[in-house]
């Protein structure tokens, strides 16, 4: 009997990537969440928090991806990615014993290191359980776990955090994880058969060379990873910054502050990224370039968008407005990723994910949070002003430059727009 004969449902599939994908994201919100007590208890700059949060983890996530999905190409990949699951589950619970500055640092290495293996082989997973007219759909449904997480890991993670302490608050927020990769072991088969996986070696996965050549020889790929690159620079520093904005800036308690982040970027991603994958399905029938054009108007909304948030006095301008542009910054998230598994061929889908990832989150979650640190640390010591005003001015600042970086990420999603049609002809 072959593994195709008694694979996984793909909802049922999808639905277990989803949960994965939002302990992804608990794991990597929570600790921003919390930034606030780790800043009083360890002594730490918003720089140092920006290097904890985005940094430490980035660093690894992103070299680690490419050899781990190399292996996903020839390897059973719901085996990788429950190992990966309970390892990143683990170093987050691991987080809470931190007694300084440089432990923490390791310990979110470490929670870089395990999550290096989820995201590329769930999307080349999801690209196999999907036909192309539908893919766009269902990788934004995956990408879910993006609003999910943050979500739930803001929320949670507040009120953990508020009532527990910030190192209570990381053991239980980790801990499910380890549960949920016992799961995924069990319930989830490989859509490629035993035969399949029995012959599969590295002679039959194309060398990383010949990915990269056929992946760069398609324009659009360069700009739509450079568009998602800029978009999530953005994105990442405004949510690692978040909650730490609305308690300076309103006096706003932990818990409270970690609700109303969560509500924003929970409601607003998660709309987004559903809205961007059945908009680009429907609309890419007609014009293959809408796949691109779609993501580009949203970012270029929302770059005034967030910066006319940062600029109100009054909490609930601040919310109304960031719910409205971090919906339509997100409509690119879903899109993006289906069409780089369009692009690539189905040898190379995972690799092409974690090349495009390796860039993301090298840039994007290693840059983005502590750019927006160290903006905040040059404003706050050059306001002039009392040392309380001074910090919230200069995240104010910091986040209104940091949002400009969505202009840049539109003009490169235009750009691939136009080379968008031709490229996925030859691809495919």
């Amino acid at each position: 009997m072959t593994q195709q004969s008694k694979a996984t449902d793909p909802r049922l599939a999808l639905g277990l990537l989803l949960a994965v994908y939002s302990f992804n994201f608990i794991d990597r919100t929570v600790i921003s969440i919390l930034q606030e007590p780790i800043k009083a208890d360890l002594g730490l700059s918003d720089t140092r928090l920006g290097l904890i949060s985005g940094t430490a983890f980035a660093l690894f996530y992103s070299v680690l991806g490419v050899p781990v999905a190399r292996i996903a190409e020839w390897v059973d990949r719901p085996r990788i990615i429950a190992v990966a699951l309970a390892s990143w589950s683990a170093m987050t619970m691991l987080c809470g014993v931190a007694t300084n500055f440089f432990q923490l640092f390791l310990f979110r290495v470490g929670v870089g290191i395990g999550e290096a293996g989820g995201t590329p082989p769930a999307h080349a997973l999801i690209a196999d359980l999907f036909p192309t007219e539908r893919r766009a759909t269902a990788i934004s449904i995956y990408s879910l776990g993006v609003p999910l997480g943050i979500l739930f890991g803001a929320v949670a993670g507040g009120a953990l955090g508020e009532a527990l302490g910030w190192r209570a608050a990381l053991m239980l927020m980790g801990a499910p994880g380890l549960l949920l990769a016992l799961l995924v072991l069990i319930v989830i088969r490989d859509p490629r058969s035993a035969a399949q996986a029995a012959a599969a070696d590295r002679a039959a996965v194309p060398p990383l060379r010949a990915v990269l050549t056929h992946l760069l020889a398609r324009r659009a790929f360069i700009h739509l990873t450079i568009g998602i690159t800029a978009a999530s620079t953005a994105g990442y520093g405004i949510l690692a910054f978040t909650a730490p904005f609305f308690m300076r800036q309103f006096d706003m308690g932990l818990a409270s502050a970690g609700y109303t982040t969560g509500l924003i970027w929970g409601v607003a991603a998660g709309v987004g990224t559903l809205l961007g994958g059945l908009l680009v399905d429907r609309a890419m029938r007609r014009d293959r370039r809408f796949g691109a054009w779609i993501p580009a108007a949203g970012l270029a909304l929302a770059a005034p968008l967030s910066i006319a948030a940062y600029l109100q006095n009054m909490r609930e301008a601040v919310i109304a407005l960031l719910l409205v542009s971090g919906t339509a910054q997100f409509l690119y998230l879903g899109p993006t990723y289906a069409l780089v598994q369009t692009l690539a061929r189905p040898a190379m889908r995972a690799t092409a994910s974690a090349l495009v990832l390796l860039v993301v989150n090298l840039i994007g979650l290693g840059v983005g949070p502590p750019l927006t640190g160290w903006l905040s640390d040059y404003f706050a010591a050059t306001s002039g002003t009392g040392s309380a005003d001074a910090s919230a001015a200069g995240l104010r600042t910091a986040l209104i430059g940091t949002a400009t970086l969505f202009l840049w990420s539109a003009v490169h999603y235009g750009i691939a727009a136009r080379h968008l049609p031709g490229d996925l002809h030859r691809s495919e």
